[in-house]
């Protein structure tokens, strides 16, 4: 009996091992996860184009240590022209699946991403965009940078296939306007590109910054311009 425990015990281990590698060998593009101030791990992937987080970002500080103002009140958003973060209808339990929120008044400081990190720009989200879904991957099609299947996307979830492990979900938004688009439908990225069209005319200042996004029900990316006080999840990508 001992030594038939031993062999199960051993199958176990071989089993566990033969996947893990296997998990591996599934992404060519997996590189050494990279963890920020709040202890949160990333896993990554490696591409043509740089390298990037395959996970929306999670974390509550800013990379000088410095804590982000947790903004916990949805009709707050629109007033707030500081730094905030927060979850989707005030629920951390979209937290561990879908990240946090963030204004783009914390993005803007440039201190959200880890050291060595940051927001992309507009074009670099572009130049993803294209990679992933350009004609040497069977037309264009970016939507392959969404997490297959419905357990988190809503049906039909057109295009999907994460081909570079990129595992976009549907984290959701709140607006400006205090409207809510809820997880499983779409997801739009906050980019560090500020809209240079619509100036504050006080400040001087740009009052939105551009995003760049997917839905469940669509395989071409979406492109616009958000105002700055919205909350949106984030990716980060690799300083060059």
């Amino acid at each position: 009996m001992k030594r038939f425990n031993l062999y199960l015990f051993l199958v176990t281990v071989m089993l566990f091992i033969s996947c893990a590698v296997s998990a591996q060998e599934d992404n060519p593009y997996e590189g050494m996860p990279i963890r920020d101030l709040d202890g949160n791990v990333y896993k990554i992937i490696m591409l043509d184009g740089g390298i990037w987080m395959a996970e929306n970002l999670r974390t509550m500080k800013f990379n000088d240590g410095t804590p982000i103002p947790l903004n916990r009140k949805k009709d707050a958003w629109g007033a707030l022209k500081t730094p905030a973060y927060g979850w989707y209808n005030d629920d951390i339990g979209y937290y561990n699946t879908y990240g946090v929120i963030y204004n783009w008044y914390a993005v803007g400081t440039g201190k959200l991403c880890p050291q060595g990190w940051h927001v992309p720009t507009e074009e670099e989200w572009n130049n993803l965009m294209d990679y992933a879904g350009g004609l040497e991957r069977s037309g264009d099609n970016p939507a392959k940078l969404k997490e297959k299947g419905t357990s988190h996307w809503k049906s039909p979830n057109e295009g999907a296939t994460n081909e570079v492990f990129f595992t976009a979900l549907p984290a959701g938004e709140v607006s400006y306007f205090n409207t809510d688009a809820e997880p499983g439908t779409m997801t739009n990225w906050w980019t560090s590109t500020e809209d240079t069209l619509n100036i504050d005319p006080v400040s001087k200042k740009p009052t939105n910054a551009n995003i760049v996004g997917l839905k469940y029900n669509f395989h071409s990316k979406t492109l616009g311009t958000y105002q700055k006080e919205s909350a949106l999840p984030v990716r980060c990508k690799m300083d060059d």
